[in-house]
């Protein structure tokens, strides 16, 4: 008499595709942390006005316009405060992909916490000012708690049919 078989293998196809997105949202972040770290230096500070200046959309160049002026009312201090708290957030988008790119379980319960704890400031954010990019990002976010989540009570389930003992026979 053998014991219980081996789980399956798991798939790490998706995994991988939510990997891969969490690593270009670490990127992005990253560039935000940097681009604070060099605010205060005159290209930067030109390049922006000239960024605000050739965005296509009103609505483009009030938002480029609205952060230098938040920024602009901040303390060298703060904006290096900030720059850290973006390199934070970077690398925990860095950990999430790497533990997903490895299919391992804690990565995906990390996700499942992290994504789904800024799904009411998305929400909030939206009801604030809709946007097709907030509106893809809260879509996204909610597809892959949702995935996360299905795929991890799957995963328990056939762990439990695994391990249940067999039925008394008489």
């Amino acid at each position: 008499m053998t014991g219980p078989s081996p789980p399956p293998p798991r798939s790490l196809g998706l995994l991988r595709v939510i990997s891969v997105f969490k690593f270009v949202k670490a990127v992005f972040v990253i560039a935000t942390g940097f681009g604070l770290l060099r605010y205060y230096d005159p290209r930067v500070t030109a390049w922006l006005y000239r960024l605000a200046h050739d965005l296509p959309y009103g609505f483009e160049q009030r938002m480029v316009r609205d952060a230098m002026a938040f920024l602009s009312g901040l303390s060298p201090r703060r904006i290096q405060l900030m720059a850290a708290a973006t390199f934070v957030y970077a690398a925990l988008f860095l950990v999430e992909g790497v533990g997903l790119w490895l299919g391992l379980v804690w990565a995906e319960v990390l996700t499942i916490v992290a994504t789904s704890s800024l799904i009411p400031f998305e929400i909030y954010e939206i009801h604030r000012h809709t946007t097709l990019s907030r509106v893809l990002v809260l879509v996204a976010n909610v597809a892959i708690a949702g995935y996360l989540v299905w795929r991890l009570r799957r995963e328990l389930a056939l762990h439990r049919a695994q391990v249940a003992p067999p039925p008394p026979t008489d």
